[in-house]
């Protein structure tokens, strides 16, 4: 099934809530950079991974929303000043909040939706102590996600990353928001301890997998699909699982051209392709997309513990849509 057409009223709803939820005001210039990347479109992973993890427990998965909402304007804080660290000129194939709204409008805009991610907690109907388990959850996440981002500014400057490394950090800054929302949407659920661990355990793997995938596709994508300029992760020094994989196995020629053209901010396409052509030729390519699949399985199976109902099967397609889109 095509699981984005099953769930396009459900993203209609959330939409409109965002869009409600970050209402212009004064001064409207900050209001209208802060809200110009949550509303220029995105998948809305996260939100629907949030309510489908409610559902599949048997609560209504309206009462997720805002949680929803306060995962999707985290994640849109992050996309925002990682875009202003990496210089990057487009996401969702427009300009990033930086370049269209200057750098430093682009930063308070980020403080501001970090902001309003912990007000959109406040539109929870849950108890005392759900809330509180959110509240904790989600500032854990944020930590995690701080630690990731360092981690992977780090590795730009080693040429000794290991493949280990590689994985606790995507672990830390993409991993850990998945698990938090499936996480918290089983809390908000109503879930037992299994049914939580569970799900925060798919939310890594899908986590994991989904991160995998957007590093291939950095490479192997259609530039207008996916959104963002083919090669970007290689012009930044990004020590992707595919370098890692191809500097370990690449003779010294092969070596010297890698690292000759990694963090080169200026390279040109051609060069940028004479590298694909290096990883391919080492299986370094096929190696991710095979880890990425091997995440994928491991999702599914921390589902096994969950009640059989639309949205398990839904939290299941989720898994195959995050390693076969194209952007």
């Amino acid at each position: 099934m095509d699981l984005m057409e099953v769930l396009r009223e459900r993203i209609k709803i959330i939409n409109r809530e965002i869009d409600e939820f970050l209402r212009v005001k004064e001064p409207e210039k900050l209001y209208d950079a802060t809200r110009y990347l949550p509303l220029s479109g995105g998948k809305r992973l996260r939100p629907l991974l949030v309510s489908l993890s409610t559902e599949v427990l048997g609560e209504d998965w309206k009462k997720s929303i805002p949680f929803g909402i306060a995962i999707e304007l985290m994640h849109n804080f992050t996309l925002v000043h990682d875009d202003i660290m990496d210089r990057s000129p487009l996401r969702r194939n427009i300009e990033t909040t930086h370049v269209k709204f200057g750098e430093e409008t682009a930063i308070i805009a980020g403080d501001l939706l970090f902001a309003k991610s912990y007000e959109a907690l406040h539109k929870l109907d849950v108890n005392k102590d759900a809330f509180r388990r959110l509240n904790l959850l989600l500032t854990k996440c944020i930590e995690e996600i701080c630690e990731g981002q360092y981690m992977d500014m780090d590795f730009e400057k080693r040429e000794d990353v290991t493949e280990e490394e590689y994985i606790k950090m995507i672990e830390k800054k993409t991993a850990a928001l998945f698990s938090c929302s499936a996480e918290g949407g089983a809390i908000i659920g109503g879930g037992n301890d299994e049914e939580i661990k569970a799900l925060s355990m798919y939310g890594k793997s899908l986590g994991l997998g989904f991160q995998i995938w957007d590093d291939y596709l950095d490479l192997k994508g259609e530039e207008k699909e996916f959104g963002k300029r083919i090669g970007n992760d290689i012009r930044e020094g990004k020590k992707t699982l595919m370098i890692i994989h191809a500097v370990a196995r690449a003779d010294e020629k092969e070596k010297r051209l890698i690292l000759s053209i990694l963090g080169k901010k200026d390279a040109k396409d051609e060069e940028i392709k004479e590298v694909i052509e290096v990883l391919d030729n080492l299986g370094s390519l096929s190696y991710a997309k095979e880890k990425a699949m091997k995440y994928a399985r491991e999702a599914k199976e921390f589902l096994r513990v969950l009640p059989e109902n639309d949205a398990r099967r839904c939290l299941e397609e989720l898994v195959d849509y995050a390693i076969s889109r194209r952007r």
